[in-house]
């Protein structure tokens, strides 16, 4: 929910079922939105945020940081799953991995089901590391066989040997939103569809992530990055959207890094449409994007390609590289 006022103030309450974070560059504005609050409900004042869902914020005035952490929950999980005291392991999927379909459950199916949500939330917070791992283990939920076992016991050992990973937010880089985006031509074995993996940069770390296999069949390398460029030129477009609204506009077109130069070029020019009909017309919202002024696309070489840890497994060097530029650092 959102207040402003004509002098320019804004308040913000985010609410999740009783969790309530007041947000505001105000401070006689936020006080008196709490004494409000409290006069309406039965509540407590727990002053500045620092546990919220499970998520610990944690504040450095000093270095102008701020670093969200779920250490906690990772090693209660841990715990539940009985790898506490495990071997760690340097990667969440071994490079070049895939996994096959089976016929039939070959391990239990609760207890793969449990692990694999767990995994979920620590992905879906703080752990983009995760992200392509859970993506991948997740399509096997109804009928995991004995190798999909094996990668989540692997994944949970990987955990254990980075429990204090952290998502460190630097107030001293520049306040510009910047994409990643890249696709696994028709990596999944099963059904030749490919994988999409994009992230979105803030202050040095990640605010938006996603590992997903594709709806559609991509006959190209080119069409299957041209596929995700414009899911995440969409995910852009509503980052945009809030960012402004929060007072803090984009001010130029947000640049979306990609290391495909084929799907960036049908992209700019409407005369490679002549030759890419079969593509759904809706993909082609990125274009219209980049028209705008509200995209700018820009090669990257793939070495420096952040979203390939989003969308398959890679060696300890690669996938260390690439987290770390998503804002991932061990406790100092």
């Amino acid at each position: 929910m959102k207040w402003a006022h004509e002098d320019g103030t804004i308040l913000y309450a985010a609410i999740y079922v009783d969790d309530i974070i007041l947000i505001s560059n105000s401070m006689d504005v936020l006080l008196e939105a709490k004494e409000a609050l409290k006069h309406l409900f039965n509540m407590s004042d727990l002053g500045e945020v620092h546990w919220v869902l499970g998520l610990e914020v944690i504040h450095d005035r000093n270095a102008r940081t701020i670093t969200l952490s779920q250490c906690r929950y990772v090693e209660e999980i841990l715990k539940c799953a009985g790898y506490s005291d495990a071997c760690p392991i340097a990667t969440p999927v071994l490079a070049n991995e895939h996994m096959a379909k089976v016929d039939a459950p070959e391990v239990d199916v609760l207890t793969y089901q449990s692990g694999i949500g767990s995994l979920m939330y620590a992905m879906l917070g703080t752990r983009p590391d995760l992200a392509y791992t859970v993506g991948v283990l997740s399509q096997h939920t109804a009928k995991p066989g004995e190798a999909h076992q094996h990668a989540l016991v692997h994944a949970f050992k990987y955990l254990r040997g980075t429990a204090d990973y952290q998502l460190v937010f630097d107030g001293k880089k520049p306040w510009e939103l910047t994409g990643y985006v890249d696709a696994d031509w028709a990596g999944d074995v099963n059904d030749r569809r490919s994988i999409s993996g994009y992230t979105f940069l803030l202050a040095g770390g990640a605010i938006s992530w996603s590992s997903k296999k594709q709806n559609t069949t991509a006959l190209s390398s080119t069409e299957a990055e041209y596929i995700v460029a414009t899911h995440a030129a969409k995910e852009a477009t509503w980052l945009r959207t809030f960012l402004s609204k929060i007072g803090r506009p984009c001010k130029a077109a947000t640049l979306l890094l990609m290391d495909n130069q084929s799907a960036m070029a049908i992209a700019w020019n409407p005369a490679f449409h002549a030759r890419t009909k079969h593509i759904d017309m809706r993909y082609h919202f990125l274009r219209e994007k980049v028209e705008a002024g509200a995209i700018n696309l820009q090669y990257v070489p793939t070495g420096d390609q952040v979203a390939d840890v989003l969308m398959k497994g890679l060696v300890k060097a690669k996938h260390n590289k690439f987290s770390e530029a998503m804002g991932m650092r061990h406790t100092s």
